[in-house]
């Protein structure tokens, strides 16, 4: 078994923390990408860590990275507190890695030299990730705030789905963050059509991309996403059990052990 592959509650967003850990568990996962809204296992940051630490523990998994709350335009400060106290909080669940984001890619450039010197020492790397129908959809957005941020301690998330979403090519993003930033997380998942369907059914290649990454000396985590419209839970986490054998069998055919 890989220790490269993470597991993101997206998949199953109405399964609350302990029952996501159990469930995600049983299926071979050992490490859990962290939200902080929107999803029943999200964390509730005035909670102590410690306390979700033991959870993860209890079924041998570890918390390895965060979503943060986004830094809005209309409060950027209070906002931007609110982000760097986040961040503090993912590293004490002992994630090395958190996703910064803000409400407009202006708010992105003007934020991020705050919030990089907010953080810095404290042993977590930001990454910026890109989601259809956010300020960062599609790969001139990423280059937009790339270019504007101009820091190299601002990492980036390869989202490989949610550039096909967008109607790009994840080929055209790996090429952009590869060259213009180092890539410190990757999202994955299969889709046909433009829409999301069982590892292995669709168009993507994800042996290439693991193939890419491998090739330019990526060693970070694969965090695993199953979203199929019309799914239910059961269906679903059979569907992630089968990602997990496959994404596994795939990593060690280009060289990842």
């Amino acid at each position: 078994m890989t220790d490269h592959l993470v597991v993101s509650p997206c998949s199953t967003p109405t399964l609350p923390m302990e029952d996501a850990l159990q469930r995600y568990a049983a299926l071979g996962y050992r490490k859990f990408e962290v939200f902080t809204s929107w999803a029943a296992s999200a964390v509730a940051l005035d909670q102590d860590p410690a306390v979700y630490r033991a959870m993860g523990d209890h079924h041998g998994i570890v918390f390895s990275s965060m979503h943060l709350p986004p830094v809005d335009e209309r409060d950027v400060n209070a906002t931007l507190v609110r982000a760097v106290e986040a961040t503090r909080f993912a590293r004490k669940l002992g994630a090395t890695r958190v996703l910064f984001k803000a409400s407009s890619r202006a708010t992105y450039i003007a934020a991020a030299p705050r919030y990089l010197d907010a953080i810095d020492g404290l042993g977590v790397v930001p990454v910026l990730q890109n989601h259809h129908g956010t300020p960062l959809s599609t790969v001139a957005d990423f280059r937009e705030v790339l270019v504007g941020i101009d820091d190299p301690r601002m990492q980036t998330l390869l989202e490989v789905g949610q550039f096909v979403r967008a109607g790009e090519r994840w080929e055209d993003g790996f090429e952009l963050l590869s060259t213009r930033s180092t890539i410190g997380l990757v999202h994955f998942r299969d889709m046909k059509n433009g829409r999301e369907v069982p590892f292995g059914e669709g168009e993507l290649d994800l042996r290439h991309m693991f193939g890419c990454l491998k090739a330019i000396g990526y060693g970070g985590e694969f965090v695993v996403e199953m979203e199929v419209e019309g799914a239910n839970v059961e269906q679903t986490l059979r569907w992630l059990g089968e990602a997990r054998v496959y994404s596994e069998r795939l990593l060690k055919e280009v060289g990842y052990v």
